[in-house]
């Protein structure tokens, strides 16, 4: 198999933690994902396009939205868990954005979550998106800033300062080795709209993740996926990350999520 042009992901979907860490995402963002989707009013009949779809569950609820008479394309580079989904009106497809072809003009809605801010290109990969969208069709991204994970002040002053050298460490080991941008989330309205879509509009949404729950959770998968370049960066140790694991399923910890920026537009009709 050809490398993959869009980048480099550092989650690879073969590993059971990572099907843990995609079921873990969908319960911390499916509500709000599915407000989105509604409120542009995806129905009967819809053909949707769910890109870099992960565990599937943002397709399968678009399949019982669209009902027989529509249609949903899930894509990913890696399809091990989304293959796992089978509904009668979803298809599945192995996709780069940056190098495979879409049908021109085909989908009344194109959705991604999670997955501009991992593109070397972003802007060529959201462009080749929209030219996937009818006129008129709906496009909505989803894209993290991590500007606000951020501990509780009221943790103790040695645990807020692990929890920030360890995002610290996440942001930078993304950034040099994933080609992920960390604050991608405050660039994804901009983008929509320097691309030409109409209608656009963007709204964030955080949340306090705690210790034992599906943040902590999120983030014991995630530092345990990338301790030894986190260690390598130097800013943690790997005594800190024993503690911090540790604590990420401890109910005294509280951290303020990155804010899930949602933007939408619609290709001129």
């Amino acid at each position: 198999m050809r490398p993959p042009a869009q980048g480099s992901y550092a989650f690879e979907n073969v590993r059971a933690v990572q099907r843990e860490r995609l079921r873990t995402l969908e319960a911390l963002l499916d509500e709000g994902t599915i407000r989105q989707l509604e409120a542009r009013g995806v129905g009967p009949g819809w053909r949707c396009l769910e890109v870099g779809a992960g565990g599937g569950s943002i397709a399968a609820w678009l399949c019982g939205r669209v009902g027989p008479e529509g249609s949903v394309l899930a894509t990913d580079l890696d399809t091990t868990v989304l293959a796992e989904r089978s509904h009668p009106n979803l298809g599945i497809q192995v996709h780069d954005v940056l190098a495979d072809e879409l049908p021109d003009a085909e989908f009344d809605l194109v959705h991604m979550r999670l997955l501009l801010a991992w593109l070397r290109e972003p802007r060529v990969g959201l462009a080749r998106l929209i030219a996937a969208l009818k006129p008129g069709g709906w496009l909505v991204a989803e894209e993290m800033d991590f500007v606000s994970a951020v501990p509780d002040s009221r943790l103790d002053a040695e645990a807020r300062d692990l929890v920030s050298r360890a995002v610290q460490a996440h942001n930078v080991v993304l950034a040099e080795q994933h080609t992920f941008d960390p604050f991608y989330g405050r660039r994804v309205v901009g983008d929509l709209e320097e691309a030409g879509l109409t209608e656009v509009g963007c709204e964030g949404r955080a949340h306090m993740w705690r210790g034992g729950g599906p943040g902590g959770t999120i983030w014991r998968l995630t530092l345990t996926q990338l301790r030894e370049p986190m260690i390598a960066s130097g800013l943690v140790s790997s005594a800190d990350l024993d503690t911090l694991i540790a604590l990420c399923d401890d109910p005294r910890l509280s951290i303020l999520s990155q804010i899930t920026m949602a933007a939408w537009g619609r290709r001129p009709a």
